[in-house]
């Protein structure tokens, strides 16, 4: 049985957790499994990866995410209870609203044309920033920034409000001073050096534009940390990591390992550092590996808690995606699954 500090942190390091089934009144909500830690999280990536892929939102999808919005713009993971006031994030019991959500149904909001929601949302992530210019996961005075939720509420903010600095996540970033299989990581939080991969991926993804469906690729090579000469350590964060992204992935043949003791493959982080370089147009050999692993462990992570998720379900399409005018079959099948998730 999984404790709330440790849902918390595998929810952080994008890890299903689930515990029952989803309630029969949640009518379009995205999956059957127990929603409490991820469903507002699970529900805006299926809508974000629809939008992307051209594919038709469903009203009801957008419907659920609008009802689970508190009243001062912010979410839950998930509120059983749309009737009852929203508790304020408690970074002891792990409770409350929280980042991750605001941010990404923020996204969701602002793709599927509900600005002022998105604004909303937008605007708790702002009010519960910390001095360190970063976010923690449950954004409570004293709760320690960290870099997922740093990352994801930095892109809410870019999406909706336009260019957005990152200060956080430079200072969690190992730069020239690191030994050169490291150069580019990005550690978890401010407590530790240790490069965590899935922190990275997440982090290059949203700097690459992941959030904002309208992004175009910007690099044609691979950018690079340069540690000599007149060029020494000027890559911005987004060019450093995905350096950092594309010897990593090549290295594990796209099979990216879990870190902070988690054991298996992290098929969310390798599916978010694969989006960070092709959507920056990098890493075309990183990319290919990647994508043919991914593909070939697609069942695996789908199933992986019994139900079909629908969070990897929607990651899948975006690795898909290419032109939603012009969708791939596999595309085409991995929505029609999308939808069969959909809860009537």
């Amino acid at each position: 049985m999984f404790t709330k500090p440790l849902i918390a942190a595998a929810a952080a390091a994008g890890i299903v957790v689930t515990a029952g089934p989803a309630l029969a009144a949640d009518s379009g909500l995205y999956g059957a499994s127990d929603p409490t830690y991820d469903g507002v999280y699970r529900q805006s990536m299926s809508i974000l990866s629809l939008k992307a892929a051209g594919a038709k939102v469903p009203t009801s999808a957008v419907r659920w995410l609008k009802r689970q919005q508190c009243a001062d713009g912010g979410y839950l993971a998930y509120r059983a209870d749309t009737t009852a006031a929203c508790p304020a994030p408690d970074a002891t019991t792990f409770s409350g609203q929280e980042s991750n959500a605001t941010a990404m149904a923020a996204a969701a909001l602002w793709a599927t044309g509900n600005k002022s929601r998105a604004r909303k949302a937008v605007a708790w992530l702002t009010d519960h920033r910390n001095s360190d210019r970063g976010w923690a996961y449950y954004p409570a005075e004293g709760a320690t920034s960290d870099t997922n939720s740093t990352a994801l509420a930095h892109g809410a903010l870019a999406l909706v409000r336009g260019k957005h600095k990152t200060p956080y996540l430079r200072s969690v970033q190992q730069r020239c001073d690191a030994g050169k299989d490291a150069r580019g990581g990005l550690s978890f939080d401010t407590s530790s050096d240790a490069v965590n991969d899935n922190a990275t991926s997440q982090a290059a993804w949203i700097l690459s534009g992941g959030l904002d469906l309208q992004a175009k690729p910007s690099v044609s090579s691979v950018p690079r940390l340069v540690c000599k000469g007149q060029g020494k350590d000027k890559a911005s964060v987004r060019d450093a990591a995905l350096g950092y992204l594309n010897k990593r992935l090549v290295h594990v043949k796209g099979d990216l390992p879990y870190g902070g003791g988690y054991p298996g493959t992290d098929y969310a982080g390798a599916a978010a550092a694969t989006l960070a370089l092709r959507d920056s147009g990098a890493g075309r050999k990183a990319v290919r590996t990647t994508t043919r692993f991914l593909r070939k462990s697609a069942e695996q992570w789908i199933t992986a808690s019994g139900d079909d998720a629908p969070g990897a379900l929607a990651m899948l399409i975006l690795v898909e995606q290419r032109d939603g005018a012009n969708p791939t079959a596999r595309q085409q099948a991995l929505v029609k699954r999308l939808g069969k998730t959909l809860t009537r």
